[in-house]
């Protein structure tokens, strides 16, 4: 397990860079933004539920009780913040800023994780969290800066990215002994509570459309169903700060499907930093695998 669970774990942020093109083509059709995020949880919610019912019984009694229940479905909320507060942020910021901002989310969990486990990440990690900031600024292509920044928007955007740091350690030390869908479907109905009550005024006021339903079940797929299952089963199989580095090829992701879909511009200083990314994903996995084979 130890072997793919770097593979999963990308795979699930990559997944994430998904929703970003999948929320701009829905506005694009004239879908509001509280109506959206109710059903993309709503969705995740009904998917990951059909899912657990249909395997219930094949699945082994699984030790637990309502407290660590509650627990888990309060860290759902993690994504839901992520969501609300991102979207709050693009209405103030530039997408690139608020894309900066999110990536915090890196350093934030692996300081989160140092000190669940109270134990620091090692001097590599370290480099590669540095280079994966480095490379996000450049990714998103912040600069130049030509217009004034919103303080509260880049406030808004780091909360966002608090949130998703809450969502990787959530997923990686929390329910481990639950079956992984289970718990999946938990974080999800977590979060689709929080949606209901903040959104809620502006759900019950707004038009419930096609495209809302459509694009809110793809948006689920890609941003919580996938993502999140992929996190529950792997996540906790990956060393001190793994996870957090691999969560970064998010914007990479972002970036390569905003340019293939929406047709987009990407420069070579994007691109530049997209690789810079890369790389720093790479390393402390390649020098992990190199090292445990030395050991044995």
């Amino acid at each position: 397990m130890k072997k793919i669970a770097p593979i999963f774990v990308a795979l699930g942020a990559i997944s994430f860079g998904v929703p970003a093109t999948l929320f701009k083509i829905a506005r694009q059709e004239g879908v509001v933004n509280g109506p959206l995020l109710f059903w993309s949880f709503l969705s995740a919610v009904i998917v990951l539920g059909i899912v657990h019912l249909a395997r219930r019984k094949w699945l082994r009694y699984q030790h637990t009780n309502w407290k660590q229940l509650l627990l888990v479905i309060a860290a759902g909320t993690g994504s839901g913040f992520t969501n609300t507060f991102y979207i709050q942020a693009l209405k103030l910021i530039p997408v690139a800023a608020a894309a900066v901002m999110l990536m915090q989310a890196v350093w934030l969990s692996v300081l989160l994780g140092s000190l669940i486990q109270r134990r620091w990440p090692s001097r590599l990690q370290v480099l590669s969290i540095i280079l994966v900031l480095i490379g996000t600024v450049l990714a998103a292509g912040l600069f130049p800066i030509t217009q004034a920044l919103s303080p509260l928007g880049l406030f808004y955007a780091f909360l966002a990215a608090c949130g998703y740091a809450c969502t990787m350690q959530f997923t990686a030390h929390l329910g481990n002994n639950l079956d992984p869908l289970t718990k999946t479907w938990l974080l999800c109905f977590g979060a689709f509570i929080l949606i209901s009550i903040v959104w809620g005024p502006q759900i019950v006021t707004a038009p419930t459309t096609w495209p809302t339903l459509k694009w809110g079940f793809w948006i689920a797929l890609f941003s919580m169903v996938f993502p999140l299952v992929a996190y529950s089963i792997f996540m906790p199989h990956l060393e001190l700060g793994i996870g957090p580095i691999l969560s970064s090829l998010e914007l990479p992701a972002s970036i390569v499907v905003a340019f293939v879909v929406l047709g987009e511009t990407v420069s070579g200083l994007q691109i530049v930093g997209v690789l810079l990314i890369i790389t720093a994903v790479i390393i402390p996995n390649v020098w992990g695998m190199w090292h445990r084979e030395q050991l044995n």
